[in-house]
């Protein structure tokens, strides 16, 4: 049985140190078999909530134009409170 996206997205994140959304998109489209605008935004939605929660911050940003598009990056990373709390839920080992 596979974690819920929100439990995949802490795990990767505390695994990586940091790590950009959009290479998150990348990991849960590849984890879940998924793709898509509206699961992309499913996902980045999820990060907000995640980051609003204290689970995660964010520690770097960027503006990435492609096709003449301009997206707003976030770099992430697990927060004290987000590792305590991966550590209460099993998530992660002590």
């Amino acid at each position: 049985m596979k974690l819920h996206h929100k439990g995949f997205l802490l795990v990767t994140i505390s695994k990586s140190g940091g790590i950009w959304d959009q290479q998150l998109i990348e990991k849960v489209f590849s984890e879940y078999d998924e793709s898509g605008d509206f699961r992309e935004k499913t996902i980045r939605i999820a990060l907000d909530e995640l980051a609003a929660a204290g689970l995660i911050k964010r520690i770097e940003n960027k503006l990435e134009t492609k096709n003449g598009i301009a997206k707003l990056l976030f770099k992430y990373q697990v927060s004290d409170f987000g590792i305590t709390r991966m550590v209460d839920t099993g998530l992660l080992l002590p």
